[in-house]
């Protein structure tokens, strides 16, 4: 127990050194995980977060706002904890069909058909369609998403599964000049995304292994890309711990109007073994990059140890952790719905990332989790705002250091009301630019839930961003006001399938900039009905 604590503290020692120790000092970078652009997803109660144990995976610095009527809230999604992991929501229908109307024409669909109770097989439709089209001014952030994906599965001792999806999703460049005129059909962006995905798993006497294979096919008007993945995950008993093997390969092809190849190549062997009371995962992952110009090797240390101070109550981590992003155009056009063409696409590498927390609960009803982390980054990606008259994005590459300092906690009063808070705040050092452009320096997420009488479910919350800075290529500089975004939700059970729901958006109604000259929409309500089939 003495020596984790121990190695904590040196942890901390270094993280404080690293941070001294950057070329300049600057604001704040928000980091989070890689998200995908989807229809807001039909949870028809959102039920909060229990706790699970920590994982440390390789960051990325993406920036998600919080769930504005502008997008989807799968889009602009809430701050995620790291400890605290949502629950799955009830499933109170099988097939079902989800029908909403709003302000700004918004009109909502969210409609799932499956095959009824089978033993062995799986499989069914989805469709998602959420848009809003109130008029032809460019300015109110108008937008369409729709989705639609097949699905199935086969479990008989071994799973076998696998989906199509399809995503058309149009927004438009409407931050252009105030001395240009345009008509929507002329600031369109429209992305045409394909994916499929084919997974196998076995478990057989003591030896685990998991396959996928993935394919996409990315298009938006400034150029298309194809992507094809095969990850493979094994696991067996050696000892008294387990191996694990972890084989990875990816290859990327983008046209701009001309090609750029590149290829991924990842062996992850690790060892998961127990000393004592503390609980060790240690290994070297190792990547292979070849481009149409170069190729490099890029290896990452990743070694992460648990153990509970107080059994079952308090947990203590510590690790280190690293690797290559494989990122594509389809991952940056995500996460900035605005970005222009002829983009210069780079694979950011974390050299090292040092992290420690803990996390329990007490008095059954209260969770938390406390989480800090220095990681050191390479040619990391940032988004700048172009002089054209679109005024849409571009992307600047730097090094730099980020500390990182998480703090959740989760109250269950009682089994009718439920109260999360999640804050996080960002400490960064670069390199070549003045500043970490368009991030904040800190967010915060208060939110709840109400159930009365297992029929009327009652939401909040809160959501708090600091003021972000700008730049453009001619070094025009300004700053983004802090965003205070307040959403109240009801939903009214009348039966056991049928229910009716009224969501309220950005309750204050502030076009608060998303990005640089690029708004959210004011005051959203979104009324509908679910009911089954």
């Amino acid at each position: 127990m003495n020596k984790i604590l121990t190695i904590a503290l040196l942890l901390f020692s270094v993280m404080a050194m690293a941070q001294n120790n950057g070329n300049s000092s600057l604001d704040s970078v928000y980091i989070y995980s890689k998200t995908e652009v989807t229809v807001e997803p039909a949870n028809k109660v959102e039920v909060l977060p229990v706790p699970e144990e920590p994982k440390a995976p390789s960051i990325e610095f993406n920036y998600d706002f919080p769930a504005v009527s502008y997008k989807p809230r799968a889009v602009y999604s809430p701050i995620d904890p790291v400890f605290l992991k949502p629950e799955k929501g009830e499933d109170y229908f099988d097939n079902y069909v989800e029908i909403g109307f709003g302000n700004y024409l918004t009109t909502y669909l969210d409609a799932r058909i499956h095959n009824t109770v089978d033993k062995y097989y799986t499989y069914g439709l989805s469709v998602q369609h959420h848009a809003a089209s109130s008029s032809k001014n460019p300015s109110q952030a108008l937008f369409s998403q729709n989705r639609i994906r097949a699905f199935g599965m086969r479990e008989r001792g071994n799973t076998l599964s696998g989906e199509i999806d399809y995503q058309r999703n149009v927004v438009h460049y409407y931050g252009y000049m105030d001395s240009a005129e345009y008509e929507l059909k002329d600031i369109n962006q429209i992305y045409n995304d394909v994916n499929a995905n084919l997974h196998w798993d076995t478990r057989k006497g003591g030896f685990d292994s998991d396959v996928d294979l993935d394919f996409n096919i990315f298009d938006k008007l400034q150029g298309k890309e194809f992507t094809v993945a095969l990850e493979n995950e094994n696991k067996f008993r050696a000892g008294r711990g387990y191996f694990n093997l972890d084989l990875g390969g990816m290859f990327t092809s983008l046209d701009q109007g001309g090609n750029y190849n590149r290829t991924f190549i990842d062996v992850y062997p690790h060892f998961e073994f127990k000393v004592k009371k503390v609980d060790f995962d240690a290994g070297l992952l190792l990547t292979t990059f070849i481009d149409s110009n170069t190729s490099v090797f890029r290896p990452a240390a990743r070694i992460k140890a648990t153990t509970y101070l107080v059994p079952d109550k308090l947990r203590a981590f510590l690790g280190i952790d690293g690797g290559l992003q494989k990122n594509t155009m389809r991952d940056v056009s995500y996460e900035n719905l605005f970005l222009g063409n002829n983009l210069e696409i780079r694979s950011p590498y974390e050299m090292l990332q040092l992290y420690v927390g803990m996390n329990g609960n007490f008095k059954r009803f209260v969770e938390y989790g406390l989480k800090m982390s220095q990681s050191f980054m390479r040619d990391q990606y940032l988004f700048v705002t172009d002089t054209n008259t679109f005024r849409n994005m571009q992307l600047v590459y730097d090094d730099f250091n980020v500390f990182t300092f998480t703090g959740e906690l989760k109250l269950d009063i009682n089994d009718n009301l439920d109260i999360g808070f999640v804050g996080k705040f960002y400490s960064y050092s670069g390199n070549t630019e003045d500043a970490a452009w368009q991030l904040p320096t800190y967010d915060v997420k208060v939110f709840a839930t109400i159930r009365m009488m297992d029929k009327i479910y009652l939401t909040g919350s809160y959501y708090g961003i600091s003021s972000r800075p700008a730049i453009d290529f001619a070094q025009n500089r300004n700053t983004l006001g802090a965003i205070n975004d307040v959403n109240v939700g009801m939903e009214y059970r009348y039966k056991k399938n049928i229910s009716g729901f009224i969501n309220i958006q950005n309750l204050l109604n502030q076009r608060y900039q998303l990005w640089n000259h690029y708004r959210a929409q004011g005051f959203n309500l979104l009324a509908g009905v679910t009911f089954s089939l």
